[in-house]
């Protein structure tokens, strides 16, 4: 079976992450891509940067290739009269536009909601920014390092009491975000379907992370006050923390409701007779005895390896976790066996390992059928199926308004 969204037709104004991510699981749903790209280079994610110690092999882009499989590259010069009018005939038969360009340059690219919903009326449009389209911040540039993960409180919270803040991991808050984003413009085309009207769908990283971070910023909002920052050393409850084993592996505990494990707790790990100690007996008291079952339970968990307590935690029916390195999550059996993890066929590198999109279909199967393509690699393919002859094609290229 087809996937869930074939024959809708998407056209990604976008670059580097934020909405090249989401538009990639549209291609794996079954959409038909158009990447419209700068001649003059392309997308930014076609030109890697090393990461810390990191340096990626010549020539692969990993970004590049994950975040822009299954798509076509159109490269068009927008900032020309002709560009524009090719973008908006394209439009015209589009289902879907997405961008994360700075609304100032989508303005001027004629490639606006207001511009383009009277070229299509029936077009889902989809503007991704980093702070929100209102306000004095509407055109500052974004990034998920400064608008998900800073400005949102989330690396201010994220961080122990009296350390320096923790910088974000490359292209999380872009890459957690792109499934939401996925998800809103499939909700606006079935919204369309049923009341024949396109819309626009706003969607900035500053947004999201205030939602991820909804305890804290819900406090914050209903009390003026905000939750503590997290150290491991005086958690108010010993059954919520992180615990280095004896191999030097760490593992989280995660049991917030303590009456409901304490039996269990107090057998896995060998102290029965904690369980109707009147010092623990009960949650409150467990909470006022944090600092003495703290240091305790570290005791206790450094005399096991990580793997060993994970069966503990199995017989027990404890919520307990390892902490992974991504070459550990790379050869985890749970991950591959859930299809984390899809293998095809690159012109370039041979066999390519890619991360499948997080979402299944039992029956509209989302599959990786192609890897990124090169840039303008269909242009003169997408312009054929828009009517432009060949003569066309050759005028267009002369002037440089296509690649």
């Amino acid at each position: 079976m087809d996937g869930v969204l074939q024959g809708v037709r998407v056209i990604e104004f976008g670059h580097f992450v934020f909405v090249p991510a989401a538009t990639a699981i549209l291609g794996d749903w079954g959409a038909n891509v158009v990447k419209i790209e700068n001649p003059k280079g392309g997308d930014p994610a076609r030109f890697p940067q090393p990461v810390e110690d990191w340096v990626p092999p010549p020539g692969v882009g990993l970004g590049l290739e994950s975040f822009n499989r299954n798509k076509r590259s159109l490269a068009l010069d927008v900032t020309k009269e002709r560009g524009r009018k090719v973008l908006h005939k394209l439009a015209e038969s589009a289902d879907v536009f997405a961008t994360n360009f700075d609304p100032r340059a989508v303005e001027k690219a004629e490639a606006d909601y207001d511009t383009l919903s009277k070229v299509n009326p029936r077009l889902v449009y989809c503007q991704c920014t980093g702070y929100g389209t209102l306000g004095p911040h509407r055109h500052k540039p974004g990034f998920d390092y400064a608008a998900f993960w800073a400005r949102s409180g989330i690396m201010d919270r994220i961080s122990a009491p009296d350390e320096d803040p923790r910088p974000l991991r490359p292209g999380l808050g872009d890459n957690l975000a792109s499934p939401a984003v996925a998800g809103a413009i499939a909700a606006a085309l079935f919204a369309r379907e049923r009341t024949g009207v396109g819309q626009k769908i706003e969607f900035s990283l500053y947004h999201f992370g205030v939602w991820g971070l909804t305890y804290d910023i819900q406090a914050a909002l209903v009390t003026g006050k905000q939750i503590r920052q997290t150290n491991r050393r005086t958690v108010i409850n010993a059954l919520w923390n992180c615990y280095q084993a004896k191999d030097g592996k760490w593992l989280i505990v995660v049991m917030p409701q303590t009456d409901r494990y304490w039996s269990r707790f107090c057998q896995a790990i060998g102290k029965p007779e904690w369980e109707n100690d009147t010092r623990f007996d009960s949650h409150q008291k467990r909470m006022k005895e944090n600092m003495t079952l703290i240091p305790a339970v570290e005791e206790i968990i450094a005399t096991k390896t990580a793997a060993e307590w994970e069966e503990i935690s199995k017989e027990y029916d404890l919520v307990l976790g390892r902490v992974q390195t991504p070459l550990e999550v790379v050869e985890d059996p749970q991950a591959w066996q859930n299809d984390f993890f899809a293998e095809i066929d690159h012109p370039r590198f041979g066999r390519f390992k890619f991360i499948q999109s997080p979402i299944k279909f039992s029956k509209t199967i989302a599959s990786i059928r192609s890897v990124a393509p090169e840039l303008g690699q269909h242009t003169e393919e997408v312009l054929l199926e828009l009517g432009y002859t060949w003569d066309d094609i050759a005028e267009l290229k002369s002037t440089g308004t296509i690649l």
